[in-house]
């Protein structure tokens, strides 16, 4: 083709042609890159616009927020799928229409207001417990914010807290409704409970062939084998690393030089002390203790001496090197620091020491190489994902950075072999399990960071779909089941009959019935309609125990019994009594009132501030990348 348009270059047919294919790209090319560009605005709230940038940041927060309570793993679309993007977006729709009834409400804050909120955050507090500007600067930093930045951020927030603030004023959660939901979350309920295990039927017969084969396709979501997955697994691991890196005795020797301090045991001395306050009482003092010892020259003077033993020479800021320089038994000169006039003496010395180089040199090389493997681990990772996302094939990847290869036959997604066995035992896999199994057959995933700075990236081999086991493979499984499910059904009747004796009246009692029947009988202590479980009632029963009237019999079934309860007793609960606690159920009746109030004042300011929402573009921006 090239050789074609060679030859015929001068052509004046061709010269056309190339006019007319630099004027097709001018008007649908080429012009469009300066003619027009994509659009981020997500959102509008009144004239203000919510950028792409913002709800993905937002998003990420979110993400990060979440993640430790699902287990430390979760991928964006599992997020959008939780609806965080969702919630990303309302909650940034939200603050700004909080912000513009502000700006409209005239609401203002000073300089100083935001001052004191920024001096009060204890994020921004040294170990004394003060504001300090350093740590300030560093969390921003570490944080990306500039002091501008967050500054702007604390006054939008605080002038929208005086919005809400004003919105929520004066609620407060009405008597007679407190009232009555504390009779109805702290009424109690007493009952007398039969239980009946399953397993006290015994024995019941063998299913016939037309049983089992019926029992097995009735059931077949039981004998079906889950999903599992081949996968390729390559991992990046700092300790395989060290073991490779070479360190010379010289940067051994230098590293001994420079860290000598982690090698010994400092020296610690016993030091008797007396503070006062002024100076002319702590020469005085000291020049009697001179001639009599610092302990008969303070008892002179009315002071009590403070003895501190064992004390390393850093653990006394302001005057650690005056107790170190002193000679035992000689007391010292005042001394003035912060806590005021001070007179010492060494009553005792435990020399410290120091390890030599040779007995530390294994130490500080396996250190050395654990240092130089971490530092190795990272730059070799970032080349990892670059070269993944170039659409390398992972074992070329594994080849060309050193990661270590290894193969999982069959893994379902908790991490077990069709055996029963535990498939993910390489150091991180597990956690990336959830992330394998949304991958397509032949996919791999990035590169992830895992416990001791392991990198871990999996590939998907082979897909082995969810199938159902053949009879024959689980037939002692489907007997068994159908066996259980006889006894069930037969220990069901019998709770009917004792459910038909309890129901007779108070007059028939349990305990006796429970005897008879080889069940077991149980007189439960008092419970709320909220308990999940009370000895051995099931929560369903809790419900319809509830719903009962006195001497009322229901039925149910936990697990592996039958359980028959009638109640006894109702316990009504009294908020006039001296005991009832109403504040924290009128706290909380309060927190509703006013979420249902912020709601209710946010869907009027949707109506002032016309809220439009790209969708489609939400949808183009975070589409999924898999």
């Amino acid at each position: 083709m090239l050789q074609f348009i060679r030859s015929f270059a001068g052509s004046w047919v061709v010269k056309i042609l190339f006019v007319l294919l630099i004027l097709s790209f001018g008007i649908w090319g080429i012009g469009d890159v300066f003619r027009s560009s994509v659009p981020t605005t997500v959102a509008e709230v009144g004239k203000v616009a919510i950028e792409r940038d913002a709800l993905d940041q937002e998003f990420r927060r979110q993400i990060e927020r979440l993640r430790p309570m699902v287990g430390g793993n979760l991928t964006a679309e599992q997020a959008k799928q939780f609806g965080l993007l969702d919630q990303s977006l309302n909650a940034l729709i939200q603050r700004t229409l909080f912000d513009l009834a502000a700006k409209d409400a005239g609401v203002a804050v000073s300089k100083e207001v935001v001052r004191l909120r920024i001096a009060d955050e204890p994020a921004f507090r040294n170990q004394q417990g003060q504001f300090d500007p350093n740590v300030f600067r560093t969390v921003l930093r570490n944080n990306q914010l500039t002091e501008d930045g967050y500054v702007a951020l604390v006054s939008r927030e605080t002038a929208r807290e005086l919005v809400a603030g004003a919105v929520g004023a004066g609620i407060a959660a009405p008597k007679p409704l407190v009232r009555d939901l504390y009779r109805f979350r702290g009424e109690k309920r007493v009952a007398e409970v039969v239980t009946l295990p399953n397993a006290a039927i015994g024995d019941v017969s063998a299913p016939d062939e037309a049983e089992v084969t019926k029992s097995y396709e009735d059931h077949q979501v039981r004998f079906t084998a889950p999903e599992y997955r081949a996968l390729t697994v390559a991992q990046l691991s700092p300790d395989a690393l060290a073991k490779d890196v070479k360190i010379e005795d010289d940067q051994l020797r230098a590293a001994y030089d420079e860290r000598s301090a982690e090698f010994g045991t400092p020296e610690k001395r016993n030091v008797q002390m007396v503070v006062v306050d002024d100076e002319a009482k702590a020469k005085a003092i000291a020049k009697s203790a001179k001639a009599k010892g610092l302990a008969d020259a303070a008892k002179e003077a009315g002071v009590e001496p403070v003895a501190l033993d064992n004390i390393a020479r850093t653990e006394l800021p302001e005057l650690g090197d005056a107790v170190f320089a002193l000679e035992q038994g000689k007391p010292s000169d005042a001394i003035k620091s912060g806590l005021g006039w001070h007179v010492l003496a060494v009553t005792g010395i435990q020399a410290g020491s120091t390890r030599s180089f040779e007995e530390v040199r294994d130490q500080l090389r396996a250190e050395l190489q654990k240092e130089k493997a971490l530092d190795a681990v990272f730059s070799i990772a970032n080349r990892v994902e670059d070269q993944l996302a170039s659409g390398a094939p992972l074992e070329e990847v594994a080849q060309s950075q050193g990661l270590a290869l290894s193969k999982v036959a069959a893994v379902d997604s908790t991490g077990k072999a069709p055996d029963g066995t535990d498939a993910a035992t390489l150091p991180g896999l597990k956690a990336l399990l959830p992330t394998a199994f949304q991958l397509k057959s032949g996919a791999a995933s990035n590169l992830t960071e895992g416990q001791g700075n392991v990198f871990t990236a999996v590939r998907v081999d082979s897909v082995i779909p969810a199938a159902v086991r053949p009879l024959a493979d689980v037939r002692d499984q489907v007997v068994a089941d159908w066996q259980a499910g006889k006894r069930a059904e037969q220990a069901a009747k019998k709770a009917e009959d004792i459910a038909a004796k309890l129901k007779q009246g108070a007059e028939a009692a349990a305990q006796t019935v429970s005897t008879d029947a080889g069940a077991s009988f149980a007189m439960t202590t008092p419970f709320t309609r909220d308990a999940r479980s009370v000895e051995g009632l099931p929560g369903d029963l809790v419900r319809k125990l509830f719903e009962a009237k006195p001497g009322e019999v229901v039925t149910g079934a936990s697990a592996d019994a039958q359980v028959v309860a009638r109640l006894k007793e109702i316990v009504p609960a009294d908020p006039a009594a001296p005991d009832a606690a109403l504040a924290p159920l009128e706290s909380t009746v309060t927190q509703g009132i006013e979420s249902d109030l912020m709601a209710q004042f946010g869907n009027a300011l949707r109506s002032r501030y016309p809220v439009e929402i790209h969708r489609q573009r939400i949808d183009q921006f975070f589409a999924s990348s898999n």
